[in-house]
């Protein structure tokens, strides 16, 4: 069972599909794999009936527990039932089965938790929060206008080498996002702006690194982004200093409230929820939508505000 849940993961990494999507995929199955060697003694996915998987979903629902004691949320469920149905869809294809035991495993209706977005005040108030007048400070301001202009993912903004930055057509390209695409982004004239200085004066001193007398000098680097030590800016440390300078601006943020934030308020100002599928390269509008119902949600809540006139005759 093992040896097809390694190709499965080999063909989903072939494909260009995220790290994050094959490790949750990991996940899943050995949960499955698990279970129905407990249960049933199953050791073959040949052997795997459609009643099996139900009792697994089932089992999902009812007896499994968090590390706090809780219930599985239903959009957890759903995620593993996801995640075992293209398995066995892929197992099927390749004709490893005779049938797909998991095609009439329907995820159920859950409300999926809206994205997390600050108004405009408040991404204004934490774009500002670095002290310019520092090299550091500099490249994390840049690096904030670039995330909330442009709305580009975590590992997109990590990737970015200076050669996909083109100021003068105030454009930057997007390499290997999600399903290995690339994709033009446009760059706002507020961003291109602290792009070009952190590019003339920041970055420069940044590429100087800092060495050990006696230390060979390093070959520069071609990333756009560059830590202290003149290399590229790890991925995980773009997070680290974004929730610092969050924690600093007194308001609730990660590296993907950005692209929340950019998509929503653009939403707002008029934009079409097409050229917004295309700025985050979505490969579909349905991942897209998700800021149709927050912008609802959003006018709900404003106007939940408004004085309401009395009922009374």
């Amino acid at each position: 069972m093992n040896r097809a849940i390694t190709a499965y993961l080999a063909e989903l990494e072939a494909r260009g599909l995220s790290l994050s999507l094959r490790k949750s995929s990991l996940y899943a199955l050995e949960w499955l794999t698990v279970y129905l060697r407990e249960a049933y003694e199953v050791s073959d996915w040949r052997a795997v009936t459609e009643s099996q998987l139900q009792r697994f979903v089932l089992h999902l629902r009812r007896d499994h527990r968090t590390r706090k004691g809780e219930p599985l949320k239903e959009a957890t469920v759903n995620r593993v039932l996801a995640s075992v149905r293209s398995f066995f869809a892929w197992q099927h294809r390749r004709g490893a089965l005779l049938y797909n035991p998991a095609e009439r495993q329907t995820p159920s209706k859950s409300e999926y938790p809206l994205p997390h977005v600050l108004s405009e005040a408040d991404i204004t108030h934490l774009i500002e929060t670095p002290d310019i007048e520092t090299a550091i400070g500099l490249r994390d301001r840049a690096l904030m206008e670039v995330l909330y202009a442009t709305g580009i993912r975590h590992g997109e903004a990590h990737r970015l080498d200076l050669y996909d930055a083109d100021i003068n057509t105030r454009r930057l390209t997007v390499r290997l996002g999600k399903g290995q695409r690339d994709r033009i982004v446009p760059l706002t004239e507020n961003a291109a702006y602290w792009l070009l200085k952190y590019l003339s004066t920041s970055r420069p001193e940044l590429a100087r690194g800092q060495r050990k007398r006696g230390q060979p000098k390093m070959l520069p680097s071609s990333a756009l982004w560059l830590a202290r030590t003149g290399k590229r800016l790890s991925y995980s440390w773009i997070e680290q200093l974004i929730k610092g300078y969050a924690a600093e601006a007194e308001v609730k943020a990660n590296v993907h409230t950005f692209r929340h934030c950019c998509a929503t308020h653009l939403l707002r100002h008029g934009a079409s929820i097409r050229h917004i599928q295309k700025l985050l390269g979505h490969s579909n509008l349905y991942a897209t939508q998700i800021y149709l119902s927050l912008d609802t949600a959003d006018l709900a809540r404003a106007t939940a505000r408004l004085p309401q006139p009395s009922l009374k005759p």
